[in-house]
């Protein structure tokens, strides 16, 4: 076929029905971008020879360096089968682990997908990654098994191994999907469940317990992978040539005089042919028959690379082919000056496409979805947004006027703030939250590195939309209504963790670092823009590729300036544990003999000033600056499974929240929605299932607030016997009349502990997993004060009044002026002797219960045993055998630790799976590809947060640890490696000795 015009695009773009939006997904060097090479080269689009060598889809240059697709990007291909005319909108998408949430937005416009696997590699990390992002996008996949000829040239297996080893892929392949598919009815059941105990409808006689899981009933024959369906389709890109088993049933049928229904069935799978009987059996292994795909297929390919590799060739054929060689080159040189000469220059730096944008969809009114992307344009030298796109409904004009719905957008609110609801003029409305409205600038067809101006797009169609970088944050649905629901947020694989600050070198350029940093941010759909309290630009990437390719970016594209990052800023949380039995000498701790010396007790009582009361049990009693209010706190660790369902829930919590507060503030507007209840309900009960035990008896109930920001992985637990406050119920006070006083002191007890959760006692860290339970809150001073205050105030204005009545007896008349004067004093003295009570020499009473509360909770961690939590990636390594050793050499010497090993049946490939510290894996990648020549690759992904054993504090207090460590105890500790690392970044004091054994300077040279 060759290379259509932009009239036939057009034409085909109006047949929704013979259009097909494609993505291709895969595991980082499986051959994406090569197999989208072959397919363009079918169309003309670049020369079949140059596929797989040029990467016409990466436009980028350092992707081109690099050898990795760093952006999706889209072209649009045609396609003739039984004269039938097809228009395929292909989407090349990264499989780099770092750059998965272009992934996520690719699977978002497309209805169906590519999942490319090496056959030597078999499945690997992302492929499994891709292919949940295409189960729960519900797009249809079709599976290529590509570099089948690494099996012949490199493994040297035999077509029978072959067989085998593709076997066994699709095996995993299929126990995957199985696995998707096994959840997802699982979860169905559950609800259905949940639906029934809700809304029970049946007669107690009538309901018998269902003991099945659905899945017995439940037809999944049509998920699975298998040839003779037709999604298994064999290839090898980088020579161009592929197959499914319906081609060789047809070539075979007539060949051997077998129906081609019966070969499809029987080419995949343990047949084999008896040319005598002309009949297909099942393999009978004992006669050491060959499977048919074997036997049919795989042999021929074998031996025509046989005589294509092993043929010698002599001295006059190579002459004759280097000729050739030299003869193409010369035309294609000659051909491409022609071109220059004759044809105006387009835009020739690539189309790169940034964030991915989301859909839309509708009923009679047109829909899109979007995401930008950042083009080159050399006319005005200057770089547009393109928005990617899909229109799943009506027709896409150039000029129309539309509404951009941000994914948060809520019709209902709509409604709230539009009293004639959406029959209302669409030309003046009110502000809406989440809402905007724009035209349609531009509309243009996307042909990988080229684009092509459109007036109109039908629906179905993938189109790029300029203009809309003023409206669009990173992702929106387009309708021309505004009842139109948005399209629901895209699901992303990788969590940014990675952060550095960001500042230009020479200060006057600041605005247009703001400026380039405001359009990074629209350009990628999963980096993020912070600016911290102590007023640093924050960049926050997945990975290190993806936080080189946004600097790179933020410098040569967005902001065009020089900038200075900083190192990268490992986020750590601070937490505290249960007190250890063994020393670090693993004595049992107690039963030692202690040196005279003991250092720590010594370090503990210095920590805690005077005035304050510590319990042999940990509790922190403290009492305000005035002396009016005490305090008593302890800390608890929480269980490791409750911090991790406080975190999945954080989203819950928030909203919990908000509810909240708008019931303290005596809204009832917004209402709770029935799921959300059942969610919170679900909520409490997991927090109950796993805070169990006499010492956390009815602690559930009895939750104050989470933190930090109220939303986070610590909870404040109050046990005050005065004072009754629960995230599940609100306020409950005794003295209905003490309500508001009660609430405003209480809400100062609760920004306290905020405060405290924001920024730990160790290197000011957020903490997790703590509980802090305040034990006794005091008032009984402070109302004491305020009962006295008040009868002073009540006798203070009997005597005034006595006053004014004697000088109105004696004259009030003759000297109004001194009256006048005096009067407005008299106020003033009486109002400020009133506020006296709330504040005294020491500030505000609620600024000292902030003060005082965030400093008993951080009392209470530090006489509990602390530790530091590091961020941990998930390491997935593919190596050979030879270089194992080397690999576990880095993984040790950067704190990894190997979870499991396994080797790959039928080859030499390990697949390795670790933990690394955050921390420790920047350059991990170069350092490990260099020590193995290239042999093994890692893909690193957050997982968790992990607590580091060692203590940031500990000094040698026995006489073994003094014996195994020395006086010094110099030996490096982790913990307080990465503490003081943390501090000194912060600018807080770090306890080091800058010069250790100071001797006199002594010179090489003797003394003559």
């Amino acid at each position: 076929m060759v290379l259509n015009s932009l009239d036939k695009m057009i034409h085909l773009q109006k047949n929704t029905a013979n259009i097909r939006n494609i993505c291709v997904l895969a595991h980082v060097d499986h051959g994406k971008t090569t197999l989208t090479d072959c397919l363009l080269s079918s169309n003309g689009v670049i020369s079949s020879r140059l596929a797989g060598k040029l990467r016409y889809m990466d436009s980028r240059e350092d992707e081109q360096v690099r050898g990795i697709t760093m952006k999706s990007s889209a072209i649009s291909l045609h396609y003739a089968k039984d004269n039938e005319e097809y228009l395929i909108n292909l989407i090349d998408s990264p499989g780099h682990v770092d750059f998965s949430s272009e992934v996520s937005t690719a699977v978002r416009i497309c209805d169906g997908c590519i999942i490319v696997v090496d056959a030597v590699e078999g499945v690997c990390p992302q492929t499994q990654a891709v292919l949940r992002q295409a189960w729960l996008e519900n797009i249809r996949p079709v599976l290529v098994i590509n570099k089948i000829d690494r099996l012949i040239v490199e493994l040297k297996f035999t077509p029978q191994e072959a067989y085998s080893h593709l076997k066994n892929i699709l095996e995993q392949i299929n126990a995957l999907t199985g696995t998707l598919f096994t959840s997802k009815v699982l979860e169905e059941r559950a609800e259905r469940e949940t639906e029934s105990q809700v809304n029970p409808n049946t007669d107690p006689g009538e309901q018998v317990y269902d003991w099945s899981t659905g899945l017995e009933d439940t037809d999944d024959s049509h998920l699975y992978f298998s040839p003779d369906q037709g999604n298994v389709v064999f290839t090898s890109a980088i020579d161009g040539w592929g197959f499914g088993v319906e081609h060789f049933a047809k070539i075979y049928s007539q060949k051997i005089g077998i129906k081609k229904e019966v070969l499809l069935k029987t080419l995949w799978g343990d047949y084999y042919i008896s040319m005598k009987a002309k009949k297909i059996m099942k393999v009978d292994q004992a006669k050491g028959r060959k499977p048919l795909f074997v036997q049919l297929i795989l042999e021929n390919i074998w031996s025509l690379y046989d005589a294509v590799l092993k043929k010698p060739l002599t001295q006059e054929e190579i002459a004759q082919r280097r000729e050739r060689a030299r003869q193409r080159h010369a035309e294609k040189r000659a051909a491409t000056q022609g071109q220059a000469r004759t044809e105006p220059p387009q835009d020739g730096s690539a189309l790169d496409t940034s964030p991915k944008g989301e859909e839309p969809k509708g009923d009679e009114h047109q829909v899109e979805s979007m995401t930008l992307k950042s083009v080159p344009q050399e006319g005005n030298n200057q770089e547009s947004f393109i928005a990617f796109a899909r229109v799943f409904s009506g027709v896409a004009r150039r000029g129309k006027k539309i509404f951009v719905l941000g994914p948060k957008y809520s019709p209902v609110e709509f409604l709230r703030r539009v009293p004639l609801g959406f029959s209302a003029p669409l030309d003046d409305l009110p502000p809406i939250p989440h809402m905007a409205c724009c035209t349609l600038e531009n509309l243009y067809l996307l042909m990988g590195r080229e684009l092509e101006g459109l007036e109109e797009v039908p629906p179905g169609n993938v189109l790029g939309i300029g203009g809309l970088q003023d409206f669009v944050l990173k992702s929106a649905t387009l309708c021309s209504m505004p009842s139109c629901p948005p399209f629901i947020p895209l699901n992303f694989e990788a969590t940014p963790i990675v952060r550095v600050a960001v500042e230009p070198k020479h200060p006057s350029e600041m605005p247009q670092l703001v400026k380039g940093m405001k359009l990074l941010n629209q350009a990628d759909p999963c980096v993020q823009i912070l600016i911290q309290e102590t007023g640093e630009h924050v960049l926050v990437t997945a990975g290190e590729v993806h936080l080189q390719r946004c600097l790179d970016d933020l410098k040569d594209r967005f902001a065009k300036i020089q900038i200075s990052v900083s190192e990268p800023i490992i986020p750590f949380r601070e937490t505290i544990t249960k007190p250890p039995k063994v020393d670090m000498v693993n004595e049992e701790i107690g039963k030692q003999q202690k040196v005279a010396v003991i250092h720590q007790t010594k370090e503990d009582q210095s920590k805690i000033p005077e005035g304050i009361q510590v319990d042999s049990d940990g509790l922190i009693t403290i009492t305000t600056p005035n002396k009016l209010a005490t305090l008593s706190v302890r800390a608890l660790p929480l269980p490791e499974e409750v911090t991790q369902i406080l975190e999945e829930n954080s989203d819950l919590i928030r909203s919990m929240e908000q509810l909240t507060s708008s019931l303290n503030e005596g809204r009832h507007t917004q209402m709770i929605h029935q799921k959300t209840q059942e969610k919170i309900y679900e909520f409490k009960g997991k927090l109950e299932q796993y805070l169990t035990g006499r010492k956390w008896r009815n602690t559930v109930d009895q939750i104050w607030s989470f933190g930090p920001r109220k939303c986070g992985p610590n909870i404040l637990v109050n046990k005050s016997e005065d004072f009754q406050d629960s995230v599940w119920t609100g306020p409950a006070i005794k003295a209905s009349k003490e309500a508001s006083r009660y609430r405003d002191l209480g809400n100062s007890i609760v920004s306290g502990f905020q405060l405290a959760t924001l920024s730990g006692p160790m290197c000011e860290e957020p903490l997790m997993g703590v509980c802090f339970v305040l034990e006794k809150w005091d008032l009984s001073k402070f109302e004491e004060q305020g009962a006295s205050d008040k009868h002073n105030e009540e006798q203070r204005d009997v005597v005034q009044d006595e006053q004014g009545e004697e000088e109105a007896c004696s004259g009030g008349g003759e000297n109004p002026r001194l009256h006048d004067g005096s009067s407005e004093p008299l106020e003033k003295k009486t109002s400020q002797k009133g506020e006296a009570s709330l504040a005294d020499c020491y500030g505000p009473f609620s600024g000292q219960l902030i003060a005082t509360m965030k400093e008993a909770c951080r009392y209470a961690l530090q006489v509990k045993p602390q530790r530091l939590m590091a961020a941990m990636y998930t390491c997935d390594i593919m190596t050979t055998s030879d270089v194992l050793g080397r690999v576990y050499a880095v993984l040790s010497k950067r704190e990894g630790r190997v979870l499991q090993e396994e080797m790959k049946e039928g080859t030499d490939m390990f697949t390795i799976k670790a933990v690394l510290p955050v921390a420790e894996s920047f350059g991990f990648a170069d350092e490990i590809r260099k020590r193995t020549s290239g042999l093994a690759s890692p893909q690193l992904v957050f997982s968790h947060w992990e607590i580091i054993p060692s203590d940031p504090f500990w000094v040698p207090t026995t006489e073994e640890e003094y014996l195994h460590f020395g006086e010094k105890a110099d030996s490096e500790n982790q913990a307080r490696k990465y503490m003081d690392a943390v501090r000194k970044r912060k600018g807080l004091y770090v306890e080091e000795k800058i010069v250790e054994h100071a001797e006199k300077q002594r010179t090489l040279s003797k003394n003559k």
